[in-house]
């Protein structure tokens, strides 16, 4: 939600569900779901507050139990205290959603440590419990996280069969971010097993996906893919076009271009002298 509204707005929503500085008055859901809002405006006081909150006024075990999860999340919990919640979670009627919710955190924990197979075995049971309550979204970053994991052993045709789920779960959700990210890493999969035109035509899939969506993150992404395949064939020009296409978009939309993209293309424009 915070993505959707200016930081005006936001402050002005955020003032007033508290206003006169109250917040007594919020249940347990409303809290949680604010917390985006009051991260977007800074207010990491009035954030601290609502999370505390939020596990006060929780009327049942699920509530209290999405509430610790935010309170970890914000308050350095350890991968013990995740997966403990996420245990106890598993057990409570209508807790599914939250036990995935926490087994796909805990399983990024371990990911950031280096311990790719016991992240892959929380991320699929999350997996395995968003495929029970039919959380087609949550599968698709499951399979997102299970594709990256892959991706690190370099196995190449696994992650090709995850990002392949992926992007058809997310062409039937009609989710056109998510098939752009999907396209992206199953054309660098492709790309690394020498499928070097199967792989161009996805980097170019994801990049008109990008482009419709203004999205430069994944332009970014696509556009580098596609230059480095240019690259590979010495078509040193298509990657500066390539390249430069995306440095336009970013100028556009009046964001910062990133440092490598400068270097990068600095680099394609010398070696590209060299050449001739």
């Amino acid at each position: 939600m915070a993505e959707e509204v200016s930081m005006e707005k936001a402050k002005e929503i955020v003032d007033m569900l508290t206003r006169g500085g109250s917040i007594d008055s919020i249940n347990t859901p409303l809290a949680l779901g604010i917390l985006p809002l009051v991260e977007s405006i800074g207010d990491v006081e009035l954030l601290g507050r609502l999370v505390e909150h939020a596990q006060t006024a929780a009327k049942d075990d699920v509530e209290r139990g999405w509430a610790r999860f935010e309170y970890l999340k914000r308050n350095s919990g350890s991968a013990d205290e995740f997966a403990e919640l996420a245990f106890e979670s598993e057990s409570l009627e209508n807790g599914a959603p939250l036990a995935a919710a926490v087994l796909h955190h805990h399983g990024l924990m371990l990911l950031s440590l280096d311990e790719n197979e016991a992240a892959q075995t929380s991320v699929r049971r999350s997996l395995t419990l968003r495929e029970s309550i039919e959380d087609k979204e949550g599968m698709i970053y499951g399979l997102a996280v299970l594709s990256h994991c892959a991706r690190i052993a370099q196995d190449w045709d696994t992650a090709i069969l995850h990002d392949t789920r992926r992007l058809e779960l997310a062409i039937a959700l009609e989710k056109d971010v998510l098939r752009m990210e999907a396209l992206a890493d199953m054309a660098h999969a492709q790309a690394s097993l020498g499928e070097l035109g199967t792989a161009s035509e996805m980097y170019q899939e994801s990049l008109d996906l990008a482009k419709r969506l203004e999205d430069p993150a994944g332009h970014l992404v696509a556009s580098w893919g596609i230059a480095d395949l240019a690259e590979i064939e010495m078509r040193y020009n298509d990657a500066l076009l390539a390249l430069s296409d995306t440095m336009h978009l970013f100028m556009q939309l009046g964001l910062a271009t990133p440092d490598l993209l400068k270097k990068r293309l600095h680099d394609l424009t010398s070696l590209g002298e060299e050449v001739k």
